[in-house]
């Protein structure tokens, strides 16, 4: 049940960038993208193999869901790699995980842009990604921030007060 709710949860996440977020205009150009969000937090909570795992799927429904104006399979490559390095992070040093968010956050556009310079995109210059830079990390960032909370508390990131069973220390009463 739980991997179903994961898939309409991605599959919705993927249907409002696209038809919401990606329509809207964002002061400093650059938007937020939901897609890598959701692929950095899944990543960090389900660890390298999932996060990669997760990162090529939705990557692949990422470069067949229209408008696909980009090499097949940029998209895949870019959120397996975000997706694993998040994972691997999360896995070697759990209490640097706001630090990977924010690393992964502020690169991965800027993979994705260089990958397609690579593949030969001819929308690809290097002053135009570096204009909406900026705007996008910081957007990323102000939404990363509830994700984060939710899937450290989720993950165990935070230390957890133990409950006390009852009846496990004898009450004293005062006479």
């Amino acid at each position: 049940m739980r991997g179903v709710l994961g898939v309409l949860l991605v599959l919705g996440v993927m249907v409002l960038q696209v038809s919401v977020v990606n329509r809207m205009v964002f002061p400093g150009g650059g938007g937020p993208d939901l897609v890598l969000l959701c692929v950095v937090l899944v990543a960090l909570g389900r660890g390298a193999v999932g996060g990669a795992v997760v990162g090529f799927l939705i990557g692949v429904v990422a470069d067949v869901l229209p408008p696909s104006a980009h090499v097949m399979g940029q998209y895949a490559l870019v959120f397996c790699l975000v997706g694993f390095a998040v994972g691997r992070a999360g896995e070697r040093a759990p209490g640097t995980a706001a630090v990977t968010v924010i690393v992964a956050l502020m690169v991965a556009p800027l993979l994705a842009a260089g990958i397609g310079g690579l593949l030969g995109d001819p929308r690809v210059d290097w002053p135009a990604p570096m204009r909406v830079w900026p705007s996008m990390v910081m957007y990323n960032l102000a939404i990363a921030a509830a994700g984060f909370w939710v899937v450290s508390r989720r993950s165990g990131d935070r230390p957890r007060r133990r409950a006390v069973p009852t009846g496990a220390y004898p009450v004293r009463r005062r006479m």
